[in-house]
């Protein structure tokens, strides 16, 4: 167990994929942590970021949809020990008492360190995370 949260956040650039670490995120309220998403996103963009903070962060977050796709299967480079990316998001038509409805889905893939989480630790975990996306509607 680690005693703080540091999040790697995935950043595409035109010379490649840059995660450096959202740290403390856990401290962090929503406005807190889309600043730090926006500094870090400006820092890497021009090169001033840090070599110190494109490491450290135990799990890290992929937004691929952005450019395409529902799923991915992101790989896992110790010592992160896991990835959750979104996909596409869509608009689904679902099914409810009486008929249907059209809701916004992002989909998710969660990709673990079977060496650091169970399979039922890690689809907790899943859970637990679209719980809490649930509730911000």
């Amino acid at each position: 167990l680690h005693p703080h949260v540091d999040i790697g956040i995935a950043v595409d650039t035109d010379d490649g994929l840059f995660v450096p670490a959202l740290r403390n995120a856990d401290m962090l309220d929503a406005a807190g942590v889309r600043a730090a998403v926006n500094r870090l996103r400006a820092q890497v963009e021009d090169r001033s970021i840090p070599p110190s903070e494109l490491s450290g962060y135990t799990i890290s977050l992929s937004n691929f949809g952005v450019f395409a796709g529902r799923y991915a299967t992101p790989v896992v480079v110790p010592p992160c020990v896991a990835i959750v990316a979104a996909g596409k998001g869509r608009h689904q038509m679902t099914p409810v008492m009486g008929g249907f409805e059209s809701h916004r889905v992002i989909p998710l893939s969660l990709t673990f360190d079977h060496r650091a989480a169970t399979g039922g630790e890690a689809a907790r975990f899943l859970k637990a995370m679209l719980d809490d996306l649930a509730l911000a509607q």
